[in-house]
Parts: structure tokens; C-alpha cells; sequence
């Protein structure tokens, strides 16, 4: 069989462009790229010469890293890269140039906003057809790297056109931290970064991975710094070292929390448990303290249930009365029962 020589391996041809189109609908991570020195900067008709439009541009396969290698569903994620990014690869059919290949993409640093509306048609090419990426305001800015400020983590204030680099992540903490009363009256506070300059991470020990909507993924090796960072972009994380200090955690969780279990639930603790919360405790088997006490300090103190008091005594010298679930009265005096009154 005679293989074309147009076809990779004969006549491989480099470029590099920048990504117009994420959306495969295949879903099979491809790209549209708007390559240089192949197409036409503009989407519209320039000096004779006719504009390229991003529907027009051919589908890109996307080549993937070893370590990822997907298939049949097993394997690393397809997606990730956005539009907007500059990306090299190569022609797999030379100068017929319509079978690209992305075989990786080149962070920058932009120095112009993205001339592209975000409602209406695009007016330029190599720029995000969406007018989204590079980030515009506050979230970004210009002569930015495109590396994540989590990463970097320059410590830039505004002073004129200067940016504040401090990540956003950084204030959101700082500012929906649990620093409260927490279950009628115990005071907590969470243990969250105060100030961006507590961040201590160097760069190039944290690995980051931000997703478009928030959500963040952190490995940081920096020296007396080590963590393990999750983060939902609801403000629910859960962080290993770093605020919290070397060998503790923190779970912190913006609405409900569900543990299930369907064997066994071991919880081993060398320290105090505390518990801070307005809560219902529900044991369906027998609860058993073994060489130690229950200390019950509450306004009332309900009870369901048979209650055996094994030798009858209140060991705190209790005086008073109360009433047991049959309806009964039992008077108690420096600690000890004395009488039964009434009940079913």
C-alpha cells in the first residue's frame, strides 16, 4: 500500500496559533485554531483578501501527555484548554493544512484586552471569539503572566494603574471566615489567612489547578509551607497544612455535610473531641463510657427511654426534682433519690 507522502512523517509542517473554538461536538477535546501565517487575522474581508471566520477553521486534534492517555473513558481529562490560548502543533498533511494537530499550549503574557465583544459578532481573529479570555477588571490584568496568582503569589498592592495580585480565593476566605459564636455561645474561629501576606507559597513549589467556574486544586511543596489545597468555588474546602499549621487540617463545608457509612464509621482521637452546635445525637445500640465520666451541662436535660440509675446517686449533690418520662416526680436530695410521686 502507498501511503501519500502529504501525510505526516514526509512533509510535517509547525505552526502556532490560538484557540477560537472549544466546544467539540464530537466531544472529543478538539479545537479550532486560528493559526498565523495561515489565516487571515480578521473574520471579515481585508484588502482583497478574505477573512476567516472560526466555523470555517478545521477541527484540531489534541495530542495528550503520557501520563494521561485516554481511553474508552479511562484516563486524564480531554478538556482544559480555553479559548484564547496560544497553542503549537503541527499540520499531519502538510501544506494541504486541514488535518492540524495541538500538541501543546504556550502561556504569555497578554498586553492588549481582547477587542472581541462579549454580546455580538467578533471584529478580530487570534483573540477569544467570546471576548472572555484574557480575564478583563479586577479578576485580571494586563501584563499579567497567565500563570495562576495562587502559583506565583506576588505580593502586588495598587498604587495607580498597578495591580493587586492577591488571588481572589485569598480575600474570599478572609472574608466568609467563621470567626463567630458557634451553637449558643462557643466561641470559634476559623483558621484562615488574614492578610494576603500570610500567604507564604514560593513560587515554583505549588502546583495549581483552576477550573473556569473557581474551583481550585493545590499541591504545594513550599518549604515550611507544605499543603493540600481543595477548594469549591461556594467556599466549601479542605486544606492540609498551610493556614492551619504543619500536620492539621480543616474541613469547612458552606452548606449541609453528609458522612455515610454502610460498615463501620472509626473515629480515633488522642486528644478532646469538641462538639460546638445545636445538634440530635441518635445511638441506635447501647452507649458505653468506660473509665471516664459524662459531664451534662445544659438548661434542660431531656431524656427518652428507661433510665436505670445503677446505686441511685447523683454524685454532684444534686437537690431538686424532675420529671420522669412516665410523669413521675423524683425528688432528689444532696445527690440521692427520696421519693416517687405520681406517674403512669
Amino acid at each position: 500500500m502507498k501511503v501519500k507522502q502529504e501525510f505526516f512523517g514526509f512533509n510535517p509542517i509547525m505552526w502556532m496559533g490560538v484557540v477560537e473554538d472549544n466546544n467539540d461536538p464530537v466531544k472529543l477535546g478538539r479545537l479550532k485554531v486560528h493559526i498565523f501565517g495561515w489565516h487571515n487575522g480578521s473574520p471579515k474581508e481585508v484588502d482583497g483578501e478574505q477573512g476567516v471566520k472560526t466555523e470555517d477553521l478545521p477541527w484540531a486534534q489534541v495530542m495528550q501527555p503520557v501520563n494521561s492517555g485516554p481511553n474508552s473513558g479511562i484516563g486524564g481529562p480531554l478538556t482544559g484548554i480555553q479559548q484564547g490560548t496560544w497553542v503549537m502543533g503541527m499540520f499531519l498533511d502538510g501544506e494541504i493544512a486541514r488535518e492540524p494537530m495541538v500538541m501543546g499550549s504556550i502561556p504569555g503574557i497578554p498586553t492588549e484586552p481582547n477587542p472581541n465583544p462579549k454580546d455580538g459578532e467578533p471584529v478580530e481573529g487570534f483573540y477569544d471569539p467570546d471576548g472572555v479570555y484574557p480575564k478583563p477588571g479586577m479578576n485580571w490584568a494586563m501584563e499579567e503572566p497567565d500563570t495562576n496568582r495562587l502559583a506565583r503569589n506576588d505580593n502586588v498592592k495598587v498604587h495607580g494603574d498597578k495591580a493587586d495580585y492577591a488571588h481572589t480565593v485569598i480575600r474570599r476566605k478572609y472574608m466568609n471566615s467563621m470567626d463567630t459564636d458557634m451553637g449558643g455561645g462557643v466561641a470559634f474561629e476559623e483558621p484562615v489567612l488574614k492578610e494576603w501576606s500570610d500567604f507564604k507559597s514560593k513560587y515554583p513549589n505549588n502546583k495549581v489547578l483552576e477550573t473556569t467556574s473557581g474551583h481550585i486544586f493545590e499541591v504545594d511543596d513550599t518549604p515550611e509551607f507544605e499543603r493540600i489545597h481543595i477548594y469549591h468555588k461556594n467556599g466549601s474546602y479542605i486544606e492540609m497544612g498551610g493556614a492551619c499549621g504543619p500536620g492539621n487540617r480543616i474541613d469547612k463545608v458552606s452548606g449541609d455535610w453528609y458522612q455515610l457509612a454502610k460498615r463501620n464509621f472509626v473515629q480515633a482521637v488522642h486528644g478532646n473531641i469538641d462538639v460546638a452546635a445545636v445538634h440530635e445525637t441518635h445511638l441506635t445500640k447501647t452507649f458505653t463510657a468506660v473509665g471516664s465520666s459524662i459531664k451534662l451541662d445544659a438548661p434542660m436535660i431531656y431524656l427518652k427511654g428507661v433510665v436505670e440509675l445503677g446505686d441511685g446517686g447523683f454524685r454532684n449533690g444534686y437537690n431538686g426534682s424532675f420529671v420522669d418520662i412516665n410523669g413521675s416526680i423524683i425528688q432528689v436530695v444532696n445527690g440521692v433519690i427520696k421519693a416517687k410521686m405520681g406517674g403512669a
